[in-house]
């Protein structure tokens, strides 16, 4: 895929997204991509027929004859024969796993924080497809990929499902605005807002960019097992026994015990410091199935460089990175950066986040640094790691070597 811009109309920045849109109401920006993305589409309807067809892949087919109905993948081709005479969609989800460019084009929506994007879903309809009037408990762009769909969207509904768990469709809908999506526009919607597409074209292709919120408790859950995970063999968590008296009664907890046990708790607890690192590596989880499917061989350094100075190198398109207090967290780890000199820790910032942000680098933008071998070697580092590859992914492999 070329490089695609988003095209911000003059009328609303990035800025003014963010301070009226975003978590608030929907907003219609047509031609946020450029028409030729009909043409030249980062997920193709072959590339979704072939991805339905996996087991490992997420994929379902809604679909309508008198009743809904929905067909859990892998697909078949005798399950598609068979949808004909129906309206029918099929979506496969996480497909920015799958795809290099489906990764590429589902980071041009980092101008929101990137540990929230959440997963690329694409979906592909014959004229009349849907998959019902739903709401959805997080933030999602829809673009239009190719053909056309119709967009009815409602904030006050009754949230009151039709008897089919798998497909959570509002029993009751009432459109209180509509748009028509042609190639390149792009509808977002902030939580909790009705809405149902309509196909109005065969091979209409829709892109459902989401974005995670983490839950409190969830986040509460990781920390702490960060911490425990940390003081679990030490010898400071053990109890002193010794210091508690013996009660006259057995059946009797005293506050004298009680106290103790709540003094020792509490001395266990993570300071404010380490809750805030903890939470930074709870948000680059990575999803470990997705990360493990690239196994790169085994290498030297200057073996690496020799392939950098010929190749692109391409993002593990499961891992997750931030920088915090200068150092790099990633996939639920730190990596200390301190020993690194300014300069060069400017250099290894400026690749990461060209890495991180593009899904990509290209062997010409990266020669001009091979002067800085340190800031190399942590990018050599993460090769190792299976984080980064040369290996553009065209379809989905359980692993690939250079």
């Amino acid at each position: 895929m070329n490089r695609t811009k988003i095209n911000w109309p003059d009328t609303l920045t990035e800025k003014t997204f963010k301070r009226k849109y975003w978590q608030k109401k929907p907003v219609l920006i047509r031609n946020l991509f450029p028409k030729e993305i009909a043409t030249n589409s980062p997920v193709s309807k072959q590339d979704i027929i072939d991805l339905s067809k996996i087991e490992s892949v997420p994929t379902k087919c809604v679909y309508k004859r008198k009743d809904w109905h929905v067909k859990h993948g892998p697909l078949t081709k005798k399950i598609v024969t068979n949808l004909r005479d129906a309206n029918w969609t099929i979506l496969v989800d996480k497909v920015n796993t799958q795809l290099s460019d489906a990764d590429r084009f589902f980071h041009f929506f980092n101008f929101i924080d990137l540990f929230r994007l959440k997963d690329l879903m694409v979906s592909l309809s014959n004229n009349g497809g849907s998959v019902g009037p739903h709401y959805d408990s997080y933030d999602v762009f829809l673009v239009q990929g190719h053909g056309q769909k119709l967009w009815q969207l409602s904030s006050n509904f009754d949230p009151t499902l039709e008897n089919n768990p798998d497909l959570k469709i509002l029993k009751t809908f009432k459109a209180e605005e509509e748009f028509i999506l042609n190639p390149g526009d792009t509808l977002y919607l902030p939580p909790n807002i009705a809405h149902n597409g309509i196909s109005l074209k065969d091979d209409s292709i829709t892109y459902s960019i989401g974005f995670k919120h983490p839950a409190i408790l969830e986040l509460t859950d990781k920390v702490l097992f960060y911490h425990m995970d940390n003081i679990s063999s030490s010898r400071e968590s053990s109890l002193k026994y010794f210091k508690i008296k013996t009660s006259r009664d057995p059946l009797d907890f005293s506050d004298e015990m009680i106290n103790y046990f709540a003094e020792e708790i509490i001395k266990l607890m993570p300071s404010y410091e380490k809750i805030k690192k903890y939470v930074v590596k709870t948000i680059t989880e990575s999803d470990a199935d997705v990360v493990n499917r690239i196994i790169n061989k085994d290498i030297k350094f200057h073996n690496f460089l020799v392939h950098l100075n010929k190749k692109d190198l391409y993002i593990n398109p499961a891992m997750k990175a931030v920088f915090w207090k200068d150092n790099l967290f990633y996939d639920g780890e730190e990596l200390d950066l301190s020993a690194l000199s300014e300069r060069e820790h400017k250099v290894t910032k400026t690749l990461l986040k060209e890495l991180i942000e593009n899904r990509m680098i290209s062997s010409g933008t990266i020669i001009p640094y091979f002067k800085f071998k340190r800031a190399l070697k942590i990018i050599f580092f993460l090769y190792r790691e299976n984080l980064l590859t040369f290996k553009k992914l065209r379809s989905y492999e359980v692993s690939h070597n250079l």
